[in-house]
């Protein structure tokens, strides 16, 4: 896959990126990709714990870390914007707003669309190089895909079953949780088509878990079991 936000980047005319070094071997990365009401946090934490036990009681000793609210803390220093604008921006709320305001600005001084994504994008695959790290949302099933030591793994249930979620835990009522969850998937959706072009999930993704039909302990055993067989602990 083309790095679309590398090549950005590194072509912004009369902008000089700093020349990066090369890992030599870069990951292990998991992504975990989510529809509106799968508990992908919960799962990134939980998986990031027993993955750190797994590798101290090995004697190798890394640390695996889990990272999301970071992607938008750190892609908003460099933009030198809020968190909380370039999460509204880059789940394309007040869009309309957004670029009729960018038209009076330079790009310096107000980002646009593309900028924001790229330096989204350029944190997560950094972050991913690293390795021992789980990116939650965000596309970063696109934005890692070159990284050969990676797994991708998607969570979804039924409409109904991740509405009735929602209804408990934000106290929703059913039918405006159905509603929240189809706006929320739909905002994610066009995030991750500026990285993916279209393509389906099997492009990308390397497995497709229902939370419905799978407790969070049987998801976390596939994880780790996953995570054993290509060596990453």
């Amino acid at each position: 896959m083309e790095n679309l936000f590398l090549k950005y980047m590194g072509s912004r005319e009369g902008k000089k990126e700093k020349p990066q070094k090369q890992v030599v071997n870069p990951g292990p990365v998991i992504t975990i990709s989510r529809e509106y009401g799968c508990h992908g946090k919960r799962i990134a934490e939980k998986l990031a714990e027993i993955l750190t036990a797994k590798s101290e009681a090995s004697g190798e000793n890394k640390e695996w870390r889990w990272i999301s609210k970071e992607i938008l803390d750190e892609s908003a220093k460099e933009l030198k914007l809020s968190s909380t604008l370039v999460k509204e921006l880059s789940d394309y709320k007040h869009s309309r707003f957004f670029k009729e305001l960018a038209l009076f600005f330079s790009e310096d001084f107000y980002p646009g669309d593309a900028t924001i994504k790229n330096t989204i994008a350029k944190y997560i695959h950094d972050e991913a190089e690293q390795g021992y790290v789980i990116v939650v949302g965000r596309a970063g099933e696109a934005i890692t895909k070159n990284i050969s030591r990676s797994f991708h793994v998607k969570l979804e249930a039924p409409l109904d079953w991740r509405a009735k979620v929602v209804s408990e835990e934000d106290n929703l009522s059913l039918n405006d949780a159905r509603k929240e969850c189809i706006v929320q998937d739909k905002r994610r959706e066009q995030f991750r088509d500026y990285f993916e072009k279209g393509k389906k999930d099997i492009d990308f993704f390397d497995a497709i878990l229902n939370c419905k039909a799978l407790t969070d302990d049987e998801i976390l055993e596939l994880l780790v079991i996953i995570c054993e067989i290509r060596g990453f602990i």
